[in-house]
């Protein structure tokens, strides 16, 4: 067996790595001994390489440190590729770890074969492949430098997946008295901070904002999705304190607990011009990823604030809102602090820019809580039931449909809770997958909110033995992908409307059932509320609670509340 490859997991223990996903195979056997034979790196086996690929990324967005990712040769590299292009734009760090054939033998009608070569393309920070060895010779360094170079891409100034290729010449499996044999220690190669070129000195720059922030009488910080920081959050709490400055974050920024305007998405898609005039920025800072509302989108990309910031690691800038007027090539963090610590003279509160937005958002907050109170029982309502039930100082995952959406109009987000979702891509594919992930590395109770396509489509998630008894699944049951009848465009298309949603007349119980986890079902608010009590009660399973809707019915009531205005 080739021992250059112990060199692979002996390098990822040193810089940090302390779980590995590993999906059964053949030609991947010489990399299963030497992760297993990991002192320090915890294995985990499951089946589904397309799940396995979620799971990886739900730890690893717990971790905050890269997990390694391995499968053998041919598509089941592939079948990893939706959760690697999610980890890329959302800056997750993977190393995957692909088994290939030898060079000699692709494209030679060997089995189990494609090219795997940097097939990941574009959506990997970078793509590397280990030289193939026979037994008559191995040079350890070659592959050493290969994977210190690769993690120190994984976790530099820009975080994300890279992509080592491990072409492995047979025999495959070690002989009966076989050890792993590795040469002496050399000096370490592991290589950290891969900066990113600035295109202007940063001092100009911070000075730049500064100067811009003091001068401003309308700050809007704009936080994007975002790991959970605790930087980050204790310098956004210290500007808080400025009545003119006002900071949105997104249902996935993890900066809910400093947001001045939680209601923000409900003011920005029903207020007048009169109110959104009064709302209008003159100094615009964002940073993170992924903004979810649409309405938030829209509205900034109609602004032409005197300056917008742009904070990112990144070397190329994202521009969002098409309104940048500097891009900041820095961590965030890094520019928040300086801004945090400057003297600002504050305006009285009740003239102040923050006042602006408060008074609506207190009156969206009304709106809210008399539609709940007057409306029949819908998703909408009973996504408002669930999160005010979920318990404190919890992970919370929102899957990409409906319900991450209603959590985002509705305002109800625990400061304690740390929020997940795969937004790089927004798919439906690996929601289960990442939240199981999150349980498995975090002692904490993970509560994930998903709709029955979602569900069914990642049922996979629950096809392996790392189900722990902190994990709650809460499965929004519209039999058929509702959403497609509340979001704008697909739901005016009525005779087409088929061919966006899926119907089905399927529950989720039996899946639950055979995979051992407790189950629950309810259909109203009165059965959903009694449900909840034991829900949530420390148990030795996981459970899942299925709420069933009718979507039609629940979809015209959502409509409704669309077409509700605030007004002076």
């Amino acid at each position: 067996m080739q021992n250059h490859v112990y060199i692979i997991s002996k390098r990822l223990e040193e810089f940090g790595v302390s779980h590995a996903i590993i999906c059964p195979g053949s030609r991947s056997a010489p990399l299963v001994y030497a992760f297993a034979n990991s002192k320090k790196i915890k294995c985990h086996s499951v089946i589904d390489e397309r799940s396995a690929g979620y799971i990886a990324l739900g730890m690893a967005q717990q971790l905050k440190k890269p997990v390694a990712l391995i499968c053998t040769s041919g598509t089941a590299s592939l079948n990893f590729f939706p959760a690697i292009a999610e980890a890329y734009f959302q800056r997750v760090p993977l190393i995957v770890i692909t088994a290939d054939r030898p060079p000699e033998l692709i494209n030679m009608q060997d089995g189990q074969m494609i090219f795997q070569k940097a097939v990941y393309g574009k959506h990997v920070l970078a793509s590397f492949e280990t030289p193939c060895y026979g037994l008559e010779k191995t040079v350890y360094f070659e592959t050493e430098k290969i994977v210190a170079d690769a993690c120190a891409i994984a976790t530099g100034n820009v975080l994300g997946p890279v992509h080592i290729n491990v072409p492995l010449s047979e025999p495959l499996y070690p002989t009966k008295n076989e050890k792993p044999f590795l040469p002496a220690n050399k000096n370490d190669l592991l290589q950290r901070g891969h900066l990113v070129k600035r295109s202007g000195k940063l001092e100009n720059q911070i000075k730049n904002i500064s100067n811009a922030f003091l001068q401003s009488k309308k700050t809007l910080i704009v936080v994007g999705q975002n790991t959970d920081n605790n930087f980050v959050f204790s310098y956004l709490l210290n500007l808080g304190r400025f009545s003119d400055v006002v900071i949105i974050a997104d249902v996935l920024s993890n900066a809910h607990g400093v947001c001045n305007a939680p209601m923000f998405d409900v003011i920005l898609s029903k207020c007048d011009q009169d109110i959104l005039d009064e709302l209008r920025p003159d100094l615009l800072i964002s940073f993170g990823g992924n903004i979810l509302s649409k309405s938030l989108t829209s509205w900034l990309k109609k602004q032409k604030p005197k300056h917008h910031f742009r904070i990112q690691p990144e070397p190329k800038p994202i521009d969002t809102f098409k309104n940048i007027t500097e891009c900041i090539y820095e961590k965030p963090e890094n520019i928040l602090r300086v801004l945090s610590l400057l003297k600002k003279e504050n305006v009285k509160e009740e003239n102040s820019f923050k006042n602006n937005w408060t008074k609506p958002n207190a009156e969206a907050k009304k709106l809210v809580s008399g539609f709940f109170k007057n409306s029949l029982f819908s998703e909408f309502q009973a996504a408002n039931i669930v999160l005010e039930s979920v318990p404190s100082a919890c992970n919370v995952h929102l899957a990409n449909s409906s319900i991450i959406r209603y959590a985002s109009l509705g305002g109800k987000l625990h400061p304690s809770w740390v929020i997940s979702g795969n937004r790089g891509t927004s798919g439906i594919d690996g929601c289960t997958s990442s939240a199981v992930g999150a349980s498995v590395v975090n002692n904490k109770l993970t509560v994930l909110f998903t709709g029955d396509i979602a569900f069914l489509y990642d049922k996979n998630a629950l096809w392996n033995n790392l189900i722990s008894d902190n994990l709650r699944v809460i499965v929004f049951n519209n039999f058929g992908g509702g959403i497609f009848q509340i979001i704008d465009g697909p739901s005016s298309q009525k005779n087409f409307v088929k061919y966006f949603t899926t119907p089905h007349n399927h529950t989720v119980k039996n899946i639950v059932k055979e995979s051992g986890l407790d189950y629950y079902f309810c259909n109203d608010a009165l059965s959903l509320k009694k449900a909840l009590t034991a829900f949530f009660k420390p148990t030795k399973k996981s459970a899942v609670l299925e709420i069933g809707f009718n979507m039609n019915e629940s979809s015209a009531i959502f409509n409704l509340f669309k077409k509700i205005k605030l007004t002076k």
